[in-house]
């Protein structure tokens, strides 16, 4: 055991530990007894190395914070600054991938709690945020941009498809990470998708929201409507897309535009991710996003009218299955 976790528990009345999945990042998570409530989790953060400070923990606290007064967020019920230990409220294991897997004929309902969030991003929370608060700090800019296309070319590309990315997508990329640089004036949730979003009685409870920064304001929409772990209907992707719209008093073309390059960016860098956790950490719930995730990247160069880019994208598809199938 941790000796983190064993501290925890003799050290909050806890009982019964038990290990969690957890997500994409280094954080761990457990499932434990707690003497009022029932349950509760215990996240263990990443600690400093003599090599790599790391902040998450206090990032993720300050965040909550600033979050709670607005949006549904995890309730903190105790912290250990020393053990970067955090005992959070158990929201349960229904993210809303996995409700609407369960019950999809509540997609419209929850893509419209989606689009509400995505509208509170934008708005109030981007309106409301202290000019020196260190999330609006840091945004998507070149290096930042540079650094999530590289990670998708050797992740995703070398490591995964085998094979390097057309020399003309990295000329598009760059176009589109200076563009994107220009307009990272809002609050941005940094990974807004289904799994990122927990049903907890009638409300979606937004998580993993330790990495915000200053983005496009279409960077969340973009990852949740062009989500890798679930496809929308046409309604419900008006539904996510009215209220940040309405919020934001663009016409449709603006958005259009403007949701292209983010969705595009968006997108590549989560195939990075996926190839990272299958190639190198072999977790095999992760493959069904590549090919979603290729799909939405072949009908985004199909709005760009981008021939090449769609042709492109069908090759990797078919790639992709292809190394899937393998194993």
């Amino acid at each position: 055991m941790d000796p983190r976790l064993a501290r925890a528990l003799a050290r909050w009345n806890l009982s019964d530990p038990h290990s969690l999945a957890g997500d994409a990042g280094a954080r761990q998570y457990t499932r434990v007894a707690h003497p009022q409530l029932g349950t509760a989790l215990v996240v263990l953060h990443p600690l400093d190395t003599p090599d790599k400070p790391d902040d998450s923990y206090f990032e993720f606290r300050a965040l909550q914070a600033y979050l709670d007064p607005v949006l549904r967020v995890p309730t903190i019920l105790q912290c250990d600054d020393g053990d970067r230990c955090l005992l959070v409220e158990d929201l349960g294991d229904t993210s809303l991938e996995r409700r609407l897997v369960e019950h999809p004929e509540e997609e419209l309902r929850w893509a419209g709690q989606a689009g509400w969030l995505l509208a509170t991003l934008a708005g109030p929370l981007t309106l409301g945020a202290p000019a020196h608060a260190f999330f609006m700090g840091r945004s998507f800019d070149q290096a930042k941009f540079a650094f999530e296309w590289e990670y998708c070319r050797v992740n995703f590309f070398r490591d995964f498809l085998q094979k390097d990315p057309p020399r003309w997508l990295d000329r598009m990329m760059e176009e589109a990470h200076a563009s994107l640089e220009t307009r990272a004036h809002f609050f941005a949730h940094r990974d807004f998708h289904v799994r990122n979003l927990m049903v907890h009685g009638d409300r979606l409870v937004v998580i993993d929201f330790q990495d915000a920064r200053r983005g496009a304001a279409t960077y969340d929409l973009a990852s949740i409507l062009y989500d890798g772990y679930w496809d929308w209907s046409r309604e419900a992707g008006r539904a996510l897309v009215g209220p940040l719209q309405t919020e934001l008093g663009w016409n449709h073309e603006a958005l259009l535009e403007e949701l292209n390059l983010s969705a595009l960016q968006r997108n590549l860098k989560a195939l990075g991710t996926f190839g990272h956790q299958l190639v190198h950490r072999h977790k095999c719930h992760f493959a069904p996003a590549i090919p979603r995730t290729l799909r939405h990247l072949r009908g985004h160069f199909q709005r760009m009218n981008h021939q090449d880019g769609v042709l492109a994208a069908e090759h990797m598809l078919r790639l992709a299955e292809d190394r899937l199938l393998k194993g």
